[in-house]
């Protein structure tokens, strides 16, 4: 599944998606040439394209709730208190901490 970033609630940043390699970003080339627009994090400059990472990208990882918030939320979804990806779909389309929020 890919998703789609958001950039504070109004620009598609890019898209986000995980494959057997890992996981993957990549800017939209009309988020890269707006000028009003910030990376989405200090280490995604606009001036790359893409990205790749073994585990979740750490500006994703930061969005997600920790400790006891976690364990409910991943409990009442019923799904693996490990499992970012799934967390990050289910959790993180609306209130996000920072500029950008993540859309199926």
């Amino acid at each position: 599944m890919k998703l789609r970033v958001i950039y504070k609630g109004t620009h598609l940043a890019g898209i986000l998606w995980r494959d057997e390699q890992g996981y993957h970003f990549e800017y939209e080339d009309e988020f890269i040439l707006n000028e009003t627009t910030f990376p989405i994090s200090v280490n995604m400059p606009k001036s790359q394209k893409t990205f790749h990472s073994d585990k979740l990208f750490a500006n994703f990882q930061s969005i997600l709730s920790e400790g006891f918030n976690r364990e409910l939320q991943c409990k009442a979804l019923g799904i693996d208190t490990n499992d970012d990806w799934n967390l990050l779909i289910y959790t993180c389309e609306k209130n996000t901490i920072g500029a950008i929020t993540i859309e199926k």
